[in-house]
């Protein structure tokens, strides 16, 4: 294992990846289904509908009291909360509340939307970002619904930390090598603290904000929405909670849209090296890019850039910086600074210029913004909302991971092999999940749907955090899915201005047309 000078906590403090953040089957595109009274896409009289379980009867069939929401919102926006249990196994025990939010209550069909993570929030994706995430022809024939899932932001969330708290952790820096049995004892110590810390703010919510959970409350969704079939589009982490949805309730799956596509067959060591390696190959992507710009702060090739970027991590992994509002950059918040553009091409640019500051006036701020906007960090020092560990506690319950300090020493090994620039602060998942108070409660799973009638896969060519083959690999197991793959960088599929995706999505959305098999642009 390569030997690195790296703080145990901030081993454990490695860079969050957004994932906030497409054969060809039999049969042809589905009907059209008739609007019905309530604005519902309506049901054959074909098409078995299971009733939910007497004990969930209560939360099917509660009424959303919808209501004027946040300051800065649009005025046509309401706001809403849903019960449900914390316990699925124990509908009588607790409830916990979900935040909702409506683009408007227009007579028309709902589409939900999740804009992926785990941990980022549906509230403020429709609140604040509506446009970014529909075209204007879904939004009129759409009311488009976001919500923050169980353990997010508005909804119950999962709490470690307070403001000063989550500063220290973030700034943590020390002189142990995690490639000798002290500091692994170091590690898992300081894991079990963490672990502790969350439990002691957040109790057993801990053990059951994982994504088949999650999935269950998006069909008391449905149901308390009036809709005979759930639509929805899925963004990145949105893609595997839409893909537990259609296990859980293939018969109320209606136009699904899945961008970004995780691959919901592969463990916890395998995601993260494939996402790492994506990460790579778009700093090379970009490394080419500024090569032949005449701007770029490292001279020569590609191959010369890469290496200028593994020079600036190994100095501020070795002499971390002060800044000027006197918090320490290390390199963890560094290495999370520079992904952060590198998410889409449109960042290049000041990706470049915040990279020409670092070397040539040992100038880190930006990579300091770009870090607390992921962290969700204000100017002010507070935290509006730290998806940081409402991923860990779904990653923790969705995935077995390594346990002892050979196995994970293994996978880092790999992991750096494939991803030399990033891999060394990518990974080490397995040490807090290790000290998790609750087991994993999921596992991968081979999603082939048999009963699903059409589900659409989106995916660019060029995206880091869920690459390409995640989407194809889906797309073989799915024999009901079209995969849509945009010749493009960048993370998510379906944005404003690429109209060779939108013009597909929109038609399927809007009239259910769908194209069979495979279609590249």
């Amino acid at each position: 294992m390569t030997s690195r000078r790296r703080s145990v906590l901030t081993s454990l403090a490695a860079v969050v990846l957004v994932v906030s953040a497409c054969s060809s089957p039999e049969g042809g595109p589905s009907p059209e289904p008739e609007p019905d009274a309530t604005g519902g896409t309506g049901v054959s009289e074909a098409q078995d509908r299971a009733a939910p379980p007497a004990e969930l009867e209560e939360f099917y069939q509660q009424q959303l009291n919808w209501e004027d929401c946040e300051t800065g919102v649009d005025e046509h926006m309401r706001c809403s909360s849903l019960a449900v249990p914390l316990d699925y196994e124990d509908p009588q025990g607790t409830q916990i509340e979900l935040a909702l939010i409506t683009s408007s209550l227009e007579d028309r069909p709902y589409l939900l939307t999740n804009p992926g993570g785990p941990g980022q929030s549906g509230v403020d994706a429709v609140a604040h970002n509506l446009s970014a995430t529909v075209t204007p022809q879904v939004l009129d024939e759409f009311n488009i619904v976001g919500f923050d899932p169980r353990g997010v932001h508005r909804s119950t969330p999962v709490v470690c930390m307070d403001d000063t708290q989550m500063d220290a952790y973030r700034q943590q820096v020390g002189d142990t090598d995690l490639d000798d049995d002290a500091a692994y004892a170091a590690a898992f110590a300081d894991a079990e603290r963490i672990a502790q810390q969350c439990h002691e703010h957040s109790g057993e919510l801990l053990g059951y904000v994982d994504t088949f959970s999650a999935a269950k409350d998006m069909d008391i969704m449905r149901a308390v929405l009036d809709q005979d079939e759930l639509h929805y589009v899925g963004f990145s982490y949105g893609s595997k909670l839409g893909l537990a949805y259609a296990e859980l309730f293939p018969e109320y799956v209606g136009r699904f849209v899945l961008d970004s596509v995780m691959d919901v067959s592969l463990d916890a060591h395998e995601l993260a090296v494939t996402q790492t390696a994506g990460f790579e190959s778009a700093l090379e992507s970009f490394a080419a890019w500024c090569a032949e710009s005449d701007q770029c702060p490292v001279e020569g090739e590609a191959e010369d850039v890469v290496a200028g970027v593994q020079e600036v991590f190994t100095d501020v992994q070795q002499n971390p910086r002060t800044m000027p509002d006197g918090r320490l950059l290390n390199a963890s918040t560094l290495v999370s600074g520079f992904i952060t553009p590198l998410y889409h091409p449109q960042g290049w640019g000041p990706l470049r210029d915040g990279l020409t500051a670092a070397v040539t006036e040992d100038d880190f701020y930006a990579f300091q913004y770009w870090a607390d906007l992921q962290a969700g960090r204000g100017p002010d020092g507070s935290y509006e909302w730290i998806n940081t560990w409402a991923f860990r506690a779904v990653m923790c319950l969705d995935y077995p991971t390594a346990q002892t300090q050979e196995e994970i020493e293994a996978e880092q090994q790999e992991l750096n092999e494939r991803a030399p620039t990033f891999g060394p602060y990518m990974g080490h998942d397995g040490v807090l999940c290790s000290q998790w108070p609750y087991p994993p409660v999921n596992e991968p799973w081979e999603p082939e749907l048999p009963e699903v009638e059409q589900v659409l896969l989106l995916s660019t060519t060029g995206d880091p955090a869920t690459p390409v083959a995640w989407a194809e690999d889906m797309h073989l197991q799915i024999p009901a899915s079209s995969l849509l793959v945009s010749d493009a960088e960048g993370h998510i599929t379906y944005r404003p201005g690429n109209s060779c995706v939108t013009d597909v999505v929109d038609e399927y959305l809007i009239s259910g047309e769908l194209f069979q098999g495979r279609q590249d642009c």
